[in-house]
């Protein structure tokens, strides 16, 4: 069982999240309606298990964004209300599945969930089904008694009267006749068929013309990557582009981009997402204090570049950032991996470990 969590609270979501693995399930938990939309574009899923509130939309709405596709209207919605939340006829208008209260426990939720996946599993399942009720063999009814009629008396046969004497026939003996043969039947010749015309070959039509991707300033080419761990910036940082020019990169044709607002989705969740779906592209970020970028080739960072820096240390600057700044605007542009050949690659560690690195000097500055 696939079962997707979404939960916007990062307290709350966890502890579920663990007692769906203990009931033998593989989770994905997703903080925003918008990310899950996201996760459902790369990943199947068996059953969605959402909040009434998300924060960026209804619980129920996200329902009817989810029936509303072809790919997933077949998944299982399950909906945890609160008091007062949703309206019943706004969950059964939407194709909620099943609608549970948020008083319940979470071994009571896991419960729940499975029953509901398992008698979709029998309804649709042919073995499954109830079998065909047998009419009963009607009862055997024994025959009634017949009177037994007494033999009849057989007369003697007549003495039959002598034959005549008879005189034996001679019949002398006929030549035999030639057997004539049969006359072979005449087989005509057999035309043999007409040739098939053959077709001329289709005509191959041109492919249309790919429109570029958008405009993106590409970064100096550096004769010599910088270690991991390196902190000095390029000879000359990438122009990012300013607040009012992130709307029309983000809408320009022949790229699929994607965009938005800061707090809505963070920068960890963008890098996630990204680094699941192995795409190749330039994360284009707009903050107050200035423009961010990060590259990624194949899902894994290769360079960052952040206020005069670069690498690691660009990147988790950025990251800070946006927490503190709590604003901005995000824009995807995915790119061909033969545009960033020029790239300078100032990253070495897999996503994962950047965002642990990040997460723990955030709490030292915290503590701090």
């Amino acid at each position: 069982m696939k079962a997707l969590l979404v939960d916007p609270d990062p307290q709350r979501a966890p502890v579920l999240a663990q007692a769906l693995k203990a009931g033998g399930a593989a989770v994905s938990i997703a903080g925003s309606a918008s990310f899950a939309l996201t996760m459902l574009e790369w990943n199947t899923q068996d059953v969605i298990i959402s909040r009434a509130r998300l924060g960026d939309m209804e619980g129920h709405e996200l329902c009817t964004i989810v029936r509303s596709d072809p790919s997933t209207k077949e998944i299982r919605f399950v909906l945890i209300v609160g008091p007062g939340e949703s309206a019943p006829t706004q969950t059964s208008a939407a194709g909620v599945d099943l609608l549970l209260p948020d008083a319940l426990s979470n071994a009571t939720i896991v419960t729940r969930v499975v029953q509901l996946l398992r008698r979709q599993q029998e309804a649709t399942s042919p073995f499954l089904q109830a079998p065909t009720s047998v009419a009963p063999t009607p009862p055997l009814v024994a025959p009634s008694a017949r009177p037994i009629a007494p033999p009849r008396v057989i007369a003697p046969p007549a003495a039959a009267p002598a034959p005549p004497p008879q005189r034996p026939l001679i019949t002398p003996p006929r030549a035999p006749q030639p057997i004539a043969a049969p006359p072979r039947p005449s087989i005509a010749p057999v035309a043999p068929p007409p040739p098939r015309p053959v077709a001329p070959p289709p005509a191959v039509v041109a492919p249309p013309p790919v429109a570029p991707s958008p405009p993106v300033a590409p970064p100096p080419a550096a004769t010599t990557a910088p270690p991991a761990s390196s902190t000095a910036p390029p000879a000359s940082s990438t122009a990012m582009p300013a607040m009012a020019g992130l709307d029309a990169v983000g809408t320009t044709a022949g790229a699929r981009t994607f965009q938005g607002a800061l707090g809505v989705l963070e920068i960890e969740e963008l890098t996630q997402a990204i680094a699941v779906g192995g795409k190749t592209g330039r994360l284009l970020l707009v903050l107050s204090t200035g423009g961010g970028l990060i590259v990624f080739e194949g899902g894994r960072v290769t360079h960052a570049e952040y206020g005069g820096q670069a690498g690691e240390a660009a990147f988790g600057a950025l990251v800070t950032a946006s927490h503190r700044e709590r604003g901005g605007k995000f824009c995807f542009i995915p790119v061909h991996p033969n545009e960033l050949v020029s790239q300078p690659r100032t990253v070495v560690r897999g996503v994962e470990q950047l965002l642990l690195d990040v997460a723990r000097a955030m709490d030292e500055e915290r503590r701090g």
